[in-house]
């Protein structure tokens, strides 16, 4: 699974139902997504870190929400390129 960081937890995993090959995971690194079903990832979230849950709303596949471990919850209202705080 070329792009993400080797030997690391994954700690939340989401698919996009409209558009299965787009996924998304949380590390410990950080967010990543994979637009091929898995064959790479590339990070999303510049500066996100100690990531623990990520969803995607299913009426509106590119709103996607996340969780730090600290409980920082993110949303990003396009896929993943962009982020506000929302707690």
């Amino acid at each position: 699974m070329g792009g993400l960081p080797a030997n690391r937890t994954v700690y939340g995993f989401a698919v996009d139902p409209k558009s299965p090959k787009v996924m998304y995971v949380a590390m410990r690194d950080g967010l990543f997504k994979s637009t091929n079903a898995g064959k790479t990832w590339k990070p999303v979230g510049e500066g996100l870190k100690t990531m623990a849950a990520v969803t995607v709303n299913p009426r509106q596949p590119n709103e996607v929400y996340a969780a730090t471990a600290e409980g920082v919850i993110v949303k990003s209202p396009d896929g993943g390129m962009t982020w506000e705080r929302l707690k």
